[in-house]
C-alpha cells in the first residue's frame, strides 16, 4: 500500500551506473509524490570494474551483475523489461519496441555506447559490449579451446587501458594454453603510447605485465579491415587470426539520431554541467551516451568510463529531485587525478594515480575487497522495509523535503474526494478504450452499456471471472498476465473466448498518471485478448489503494465440444503443460529474495497461452481439463476428483452428484513434476505466497504426507500459480503422443506427473479413511497403465 499519491513520472531509461547508483540513492531517501520507472532490456547490470575479474575467473557471472528488478523494488520504483527505440521531447514520450509509448515528466537516458561498426569487416568479430553478449560468446569459446585441443590466434583489438586489461584477463584463463604456445594473443593498437593518455611509469609496467603473460602487442598498427582469416592494417601489413575481440571505442545508439536532441559529431547526447540536454532541460544524459559540452578534449575519454558514470550518479540523483521541488542543481564537477585500478591476471593489480604506479598481489585483493563492497551495496539494500524516521537533531541540521503534494497546482485530495473503491470518472475509460488497438468484430463498446454476446444457434455460453492484484510493477505486463490468467479456463473448456469486460481499479494520483496507468493496462489486455479474437467491450474503473484488474470472459461453445474439469477415468495419465512455481517466485521477488533470471524465466511461462495445449489435450480425446490458478496443483487435482475436505470419510456416491468420486484416487510422480528455475530454493526458505496457507488444507487428502514434510515439494504441490498451465487426464495410449505434441508446440516443459487410480473397493470396512492422492518418488506411467489395459478397451 503506498502512502502518497504521485503527481510526477521521472522515467530511467538504462540500466546502466549512473542510474543504479540513482536507484540506490532514492531506496534511501525517496522524494514522496514521484514515481520512479526503470526500463531496461535486460534484468542484470553488469559491473564494468569487475568484467575483466570474470573474464579470468575470479568472479562468477552473478558477482558482477546488478539485479535490477531487486534495486527497483528497494527504491520503491516500476521496473519494465523492454528496448527504447525513439524519443519524442515534444510529446514527452518513450517509444519502446512491442508496446505503447511510454509518458514521462522528467527522462534521463543512461542506455551506454554500441559496438562501432565503421570499421570494415567489423561484423566478423565480436565486441566487448554489451557485456552480457560478449560474455555468453566468451564462455562458448573457451569452452571450445579446452575440448578442441586445436591451435588458435586470438586478436584484440584497441590497446587503451580496457583492452589492455581484457588481454590479460583473458591469458590469465587461458593459462596452460597460452603457456604451451597452442594459443596466442594479439594485442593490436594505433598508436605509439600503450594505453594511451597514461605516464610513462604506468605504460612500463603494463608492458612488463603484457611480456609476462606471453601477449603479443602490435604499436602503431592501425587496422584497415577485418577479414575471415584475419586483419589488414592502413600501411598493408597483414596478421593471420582465428578469432577478433573488438575493444574499440563504443558508438552512440543509431536511434539517437531521430531523437530531436542535440548531439555531438559522434551522435552522443550534447548535456550541459547540470547533466541536462541543451534546450531539453527536463531530460538528462549520463555515461558513455552523454557528451559535455564544456569538457576538454583532454578529458573526454575520462568521462566515458565506468568510475565517471558511477561519479554522476549523485549529481544526477540531486538534480532530478532539484528539478522537481524548484530547488538550485548542482553542477557536476568531474574528478580528476583518479585513482586507476587495473586487473592484470593471476590474482595481481597495478595502482596508477599522477605520475605514481605499482604492480601487486597486495593491490589485487584490495581491489578485490573494494569491488566486492561496492556490489554489497546493492545486494543488502533493504526491500518492503520502511525507513526509520531521521532523528529530530538530522532534520535540524538537514531538513528532510516534504515531497510533492501537486501537480499543476492542483491536489489530488481535491480531486478524488470519494475514497477508496470511488468510482471514477467515465470519460477516462471511454477516452482510453477509443486509443487502444483494434479489435475484433465489434470493437470497444460503451463502458456503461452490458453487454450479451449474440451466440450462434446450438452454442452453450461459457464465462469466467477473475480478479488480480499486481503481482508485476509493471502495468502493460500486468494487463497482457491478468487477460491469459482469465481466459485459461474459457479455453480449457474449448470455449471460444468472445468478449470481456474489465473493472480496473487505479492507485490514487494525478489524474494524469491514471491515465497513463489506465492505458497501459487495458492495452496490455487488449493484445491478449485479439489473440484470442476476443473483444474488450467496456467495464468500470475505480480508484483504490493498489493497482488491480478483474476481467469476465464470455466464450462460446457447442455441447458435445465443451470439456469440464470431472470426467476422468481410471488409467488416464495426468498430464500438465507448464511448471509451476509462479506463487513463491512472485513471493520471493516482493522481499527482494528472487533472482532477476528466475522471473524473467517465470515470466516468459506465464505469458505462454494456453489455447495451443488446449487444442492438443482436445485431439487426444482427454476426459477433463483443468487449470491451474489459485487452488494450486493438488487443489486443482482434487476437483477434478470431486473431492470435499469437509467429508470424514469417502462415501459411494455417484459422480453427477458433485461431491465425492469416491472410487478414484491419484498416484503423483514427485520426481516428474516440472518445477520452476528457483522455486526449490524459494521454497525451501519459506518465501511462500499468501494463499498457502488456505490452500494447506488440501494435505488432507494425501496419503502419505509424512513422508514428504521435509522435502520443499508439498509447499509447490499447493502453491497459487499466476498464469498456470493445465492438467489433463488423457488415455494412457494418447499420453505420449499428446506430450510429443506439446513439446513440438512450444510447451517444452509437459509432462506426464502421475496417472488415476482406483481406491480400495473394501474401504467402507477399513479402520482408516483412505485419501484419494499417493505421492511416490518415481514411476513408470506406462507400466502403472498396464493395470487397467482391460478396463481400457
Amino acid at each position: 500500500m503506498r502512502e502518497h499519491p504521485h503527481y510526477q513520472d521521472i522515467v530511467l531509461i538504462g540500466g546502466g551506473h549512473s542510474h543504479a547508483i540513482l536507484l540506490q540513492l532514492w531506496a534511501k531517501n525517496p522524494l514522496p509524490g514521484v514515481r520512479l520507472t526503470l526500463v531496461s532490456p535486460q534484468v542484470q547490470s553488469a559491473y564494468a570494474g569487475m568484467l575483466p575479474g570474470m573474464i579470468a575467473g575470479h568472479y562468477g557471472a552473478s558477482d558482477i551483475h546488478i539485479d535490477l528488478p531487486r534495486l527497483c523494488r528497494a527504491a520503491g520504483a516500476r521496473f519494465i523489461q523492454a528496448c527504447a527505440h525513439q524519443i519524442d521531447p515534444a510529446e514527452r514520450t518513450v517509444s519502446l519496441l512491442g508496446r505503447p509509448d511510454l509518458e514521462f515528466d522528467l527522462l534521463s537516458l543512461d542506455i551506454g555506447a554500441t559496438p562501432c561498426r565503421k570499421l570494415p569487416g567489423s561484423e566478423l568479430a565480436i565486441p566487448v559490449k554489451p557485456i552480457g553478449h560478449f560474455h555468453r560468446y566468451w564462455e562458448q569459446l573457451k569452452q571450445q579451446i579446452q575440448t578442441e585441443h586445436q591451435p588458435l590466434r586470438l586478436g584484440v583489438v584497441g590497446g587503451g587501458l580496457g583492452g589492455c586489461e581484457l588481454a590479460m584477463a583473458i591469458s590469465s584463463a587461458l593459462e596452460e594454453p597460452v603457456y604451451s604456445g597452442r594459443v596466442e594473443i594479439h594485442l593490436l593498437h594505433a598508436g605509439n603510447k600503450l594505453p594511451e593518455d597514461y605516464p610513462l611509469l604506468t605504460r612500463r609496467l603494463i608492458a612488463r605485465e603484457l611480456n609476462r603473460l606471453n601477449i603479443h602487442p602490435h604499436r602503431n598498427w592501425r587496422v584497415a579491415e577485418i577479414t575471415h582469416s584475419g586483419v589488414h592494417s592502413d600501411d598493408g601489413q597483414f596478421l593471420p587470426m582465428d578469432k577478433i575481440l573488438l575493444c574499440t571505442e563504443a558508438g552512440a545508439p543509431p536511434w539517437l539520431s531521430q531523437s530531436g536532441l542535440a548531439l555531438d559529431g559522434q551522435g552522443f547526447v550534447q548535456v550541459d554541467e547540470y547533466l541536462r540536454a541543451e534546450r531539453h532541460p527536463y531530460i538528462f544524459a549520463t555515461g558513455d551516451v552523454a557528451s559535455l559540452v564544456k569538457a576538454s578534449a583532454a578529458s573526454a575519454n575520462t568521462n566515458k568510463s565506468a568510475s565517471a558514470a558511477l561519479h554522476q550518479g549523485p549529481t544526477l540523483y540531486h538534480n532530478l529531485r532539484a528539478t522537481l521541488l524548484e530547488q538550485p542543481l548542482k553542477p557536476y564537477q568531474a574528478r580528476r587525478h583518479l585513482l586507476h585500478l587495473v586487473t592484470c591476471g593471476n590474482h595481481r593489480a597495478l595502482a596508477c594515480r599522477g605520475g605514481f604506479s605499482m604492480v601487486s598481489s597486495a593491490l589485487w585483493h584490495w581491489k578485490d575487497q573494494r569491488e566486492r563492497n561496492f556490489m554489497q551495496r546493492f545486494s543488502t539494500l533493504p526491500v518492503g522495509v520502511r525507513q526509520p524516521a531521521p532523528s529530530l537533531l538530522r532534520q535540524l541540521l538537514r531538513p528532510q523535503p516534504r515531497g510533492l503534494e501537486q501537480r499543476n497546482n492542483i491536489s489530488v485530495a481535491g480531486l478524488q474526494g470519494g475514497g477508496t473503491g470511488a468510482r471514477i470518472s467515465n470519460d477516462i475509460l471511454e477516452r482510453t478504450l477509443a486509443r487502444l488497438p483494434s479489435q475484433p468484430a465489434t470493437g470497444p463498446g460503451h463502458s456503461e452499456q452490458p453487454v450479451t454476446p449474440q451466440l450462434p444457434a446450438g452454442q452453450w455460453l461459457v464465462q469466467r471471472s477473475q480478479q488480480m492484484r499486481a503481482p508485476v510493477s509493471d502495468p502493460w505486463l500486468f494487463g497482457r498476465l491478468a487477460a491469459l490468467h482469465t481466459l485459461t479456463d474459457v479455453l480449457a473448456a474449448q470455449a471460444q473466448p468472445v468478449a470481456a469486460q474489465a473493472l480496473v481499479t487505479l492507485p490514487t494520483a494525478a489524474p494524469e498518471l491514471a491515465v497513463r496507468d489506465l492505458q497501459q493496462i487495458l492495452d496490455g489486455a487488449v493484445r491478449e485478448l485479439n489473440q484470442h479474437h476476443c473483444t474488450l467491450s467496456g467495464g468500470h474503473t475505480f480508484e483504490g489503494t493498489e493497482l488491480q484488474l478483474g476481467l469476465t470472459v464470455s466464450g462460446a461453445a457447442e455441447r458435445q465440444q465443451l470439456l469440464g474439469k470431472s470426467g476422468i477415468r481410471a488409467g488416464d495419465c495426468l498430464i500438465l503443460s507448464k511448471p509451476i512455481g509462479t506463487g513463491v517466485l512472485l513471493a520471493a521477488e516482493r522481499h527482494g529474495k528472487a533472482r532477476g533470471r528466475w522471473l524473467q524465466q517465470a515470466l516468459e511461462m506465464m505469458l505462454q497461452s494456453n489455447s495451443t495445449a488446449a487444442e492438443i489435450f482436445a485431439g487426444n480425446r482427454a476426459s477433463a481439463i483443468t487449470g491451474i490458478s489459485g487452488y494450486g496443483l493438488l487443489g486443482h487435482l482434487l476437483e477434478m476428483l470431486q473431492w470435499r475436505s469437509d467429508r470424514v470419510s469417502p462415501q459411494r456416491v455417484e459422480p453427477s452428484s458433485g461431491q465425492y468420486q469416491a472410487d478414484l484416487g491419484a498416484s503423483l510422480f514427485a520426481d516428474a513434476l516440472p518445477l520452476l528455475p528457483g522455486a526449490t530454493y524459494c521454497a525451501e526458505r519459506g518465501l511462500l505466497s499468501s494463499l498457502h496457507q488456505h490452500n494447506t488444507r488440501t494435505y488432507a487428502a494425501l496419503q502419505n504426507p509424512t513422508a514428504w514434510r521435509a522435502a520443499p515439494l508439498l509447499p509447490l504441490l499447493v502453491d497459487p500459480q499466476v498464469c498456470g498451465g493445465l492438467l489433463a487426464s488423457v488415455p494412457a495410449e494418447a499420453a505420449e503422443r499428446c506430450v510429443a505434441a506439446l513439446h513440438a508446440a512450444g510447451c517444452r516443459h509437459a509432462s506426464v506427473i502421475g496417472f488415476v487410480d482406483e481406491l480400495p473397493e473394501d474401504r467402507d470396512q477399513l479402520p482408516y479413511a483412505p485419501q484419494p492422492v499417493h505421492l511416490t518418488q518415481s514411476g513408470d506411467w506406462k507400466k502403472m497403465a498396464n493395470r487397467y489395459s482391460e478396463l481400457i478397451s
